[in-house]
């Protein structure tokens, strides 16, 4: 029997579906190609000047399309979530992810200066707004 085939994400995405959420978030697609450097399927990059833009599936295997948006001279990147359906923006999603962040960044925070350090800190803003 032939085993059924995986994609990146559980879903296959195609150039069509990611050229159509490119055109529906920026105006154009103009440039919009296979990822090269990731070697995965599904995976699409494309460059508007600075801006770096990628569209692939979400490995966390929410089901959704990832989008992400860097510049070549900035060390953030902004991230939005579409639903492989209707290439609506999926605001569960995004605010899953969110969420995860900030409890990672929370649990540094205790890690870095421990628990008592955290309380002290956080009874002194507590109090100073009464």
């Amino acid at each position: 029997m032939a085993q059924k085939k995986t994609y990146p994400g559980g879903f296959k995405l195609t150039l069509e579906r990611a050229r159509k959420l490119a055109i529906q978030e920026f105006g154009t697609a103009k440039g919009l190609e296979a990822d090269r450097s990731t070697y995965l399927e599904g995976y699409f990059r494309m460059e508007m000047g600075s801006i770096f833009i990628s569209i692939h599936p979400d490995m966390g295997m929410s089901g959704c399309i990832e989008l992400t948006v860097g510049m070549s001279t900035a060390s953030n990147r902004c991230i939005g979530y579409f639903n492989r359906d209707t290439l609506e923006p999926d605001y569960d999603t995004m605010d899953k992810y969110e969420r995860r962040k900030k409890r990672e960044a929370l649990e540094t925070w205790v890690g870095d200066i421990g628990p008592d350090a955290c309380h002290k800190l956080i009874d002194e803003v507590w109090n100073r707004g009464r």
